[in-house]
């Protein structure tokens, strides 16, 4: 066990995240433990100081939890050690704040302890081709100067990155696979995200989305573009904006692609969001980064995590204040057997939905179809574009072989 934890310390990614890092703190299962210190941008483990009394804080959980969670590539929920403290399978003794304040520095090590280096360096298969510009939007959301990306030919798909994110999300769908040579790729940035502006006048710190606000925006969107029946595809917040939308404005989609979406989402908000003695830079990619299978391929969970390291204030808070205020139950009339069609798509390493309430959804939807993506999680488009790229084309073959059956009225 204690070669296992001196591999850990000198892996590249926990060494790309020590510097200004100075802490102490423990790793203990039933029958052994370890003490890591980090400090002057180095990390050291030592078995041998296992008393608590030097450290900060401490990771406790049986035995049986670790091997679990040491895998090399675990099973779904024993992924991420943030899931696994809420759930209660591993305790955090001492400190609770220096705990929170590392948890890039507790998840690199686990990572580390898994696998030394589990980088890849594979060039993309193809060009970032898409193509990027302005338009000027006016909605419920304020007016804003509003970046979308294109990119192929063929029918429009406008998709939409989870809460906090931006277009980036969809660039490796763009470089790994060939679903562009079939559809237009649309991505838009909403308003404070990515490289869209501010809705004109508003302060800093001023976002408020609801879902009735992001139907208008994605509809105030697509006649702008001058998309006329555009298939909308989500994931998470945006999983549940393209169900709304469909609900709210069904002639106005031609269906949609829901991914990680359930009848309502819960465990999402927590305080440090918006503490002020919490990085949120390194405190919200790791709240989310955990939701990935973490055999996706490592650069593309790399993006996630910066992506996630790069928003503005409050932004990803604010996102998940408007997603929690989902509730299938008050659109769920709306839709008939003529609706058009939305495809329900889950990962099963999401642990914020699962694909169990997915598929609930799914069922309750009277035009709906579902299916699991064992290898994926909650940022299926954006951890592994590549395996997504094939569920989400036979998605897009549901769609179409619905809309065959359920002419547009």
């Amino acid at each position: 066990m204690s070669d296992r934890w001196e591999r850990a310390t000198s892996a590249p990614q926990l060494h790309a995240l020590l510097p200004g890092v100075e802490t102490v703190f423990a790793i203990e299962g039933r029958t052994w433990s370890v003490v890591l210190s980090a400090r002057g941008g180095r990390m050291h483990a030592d078995a041998r100081a296992a008393g608590r009394d030097a450290v900060n804080f401490s990771l406790r959980a049986t035995d049986e939890v670790w091997e679990r969670v040491l895998q090399e590539r675990p099973t779904p929920g024993w992924q991420s050690v943030v899931h696994l403290v809420r759930t209660g399978s591993i305790l955090v003794d001492g400190d609770q704040r220096e705990y929170l304040r590392h948890l890039h520095v507790v998840r690199a090590v686990i990572e580390g302890a898994r696998s030394p280096d589990r980088s890849d360096h594979a060039e993309p298969r193809r060009p970032l081709a898409a193509v990027g510009g302005y338009h000027r939007v006016s909605s419920a959301l304020g007016t804003a100067d509003v970046y979308v990306e294109r990119c192929g030919s063929g029918p429009p798909l406008l998709a939409l990155a989870t809460a906090g994110s931006d277009t980036s999300q969809w660039h490796g769908l763009i470089t790994e696979s060939d679903l562009t040579d079939r559809h237009e790729l649309i991505t838009v940035d909403l308003p404070w995200h990515g490289r869209s502006s501010p809705a004109f006048g508003a302060p800093a710190g001023a976002w408020v989305l609801t879902p009735e606000h992001y139907t208008d925006f994605l509809v105030a969107v697509a006649d702008t573009l001058g998309l006329a029946r555009p298939t909308l595809v989500g994931a998470s917040m945006a999983g549940a904006a393209v169900v709304h939308a469909i609900a709210t404005r069904q002639g106005r989609f031609a269906g949609a692609v829901a991914c990680q979406v359930g009848h309502r989402v819960q465990n999402r908000m927590a305080p440090e969001l918006r503490a002020a003695d919490i990085d949120p830079s390194t405190f919200v990619p790791e709240w989310t980064y955990g939701l990935m299978n973490p055999a996706s391929p490592a650069t593309f969970r790399t993006r996630v995590w910066w992506g996630y390291s790069s928003g503005g204030h409050g932004l990803y808070a604010a996102d998940i204040d408007s997603y929690l205020q989902w509730d299938f139950d008050a659109v769920a009339d709306l839709l008939t057997p003529a609706s058009p069609h939305i495809a329900v798509l889950s990962g099963s390493y999401d642990t914020s939905v699962t694909p169990e309430d997915s598929r609930a959804l799914a069922a309750a939807i009277p035009n709906a179809s579902f299916a699991e993506m064992p290898e994926l999680g909650h940022f299926p488009h954006a951890e592994n574009p590549a395996r997504f790229a094939v569920h989400l084309e036979a998605a897009l073959a549901r769609l179409a072989a619905a809309s065959q059956r359920t002419p547009r009225g």
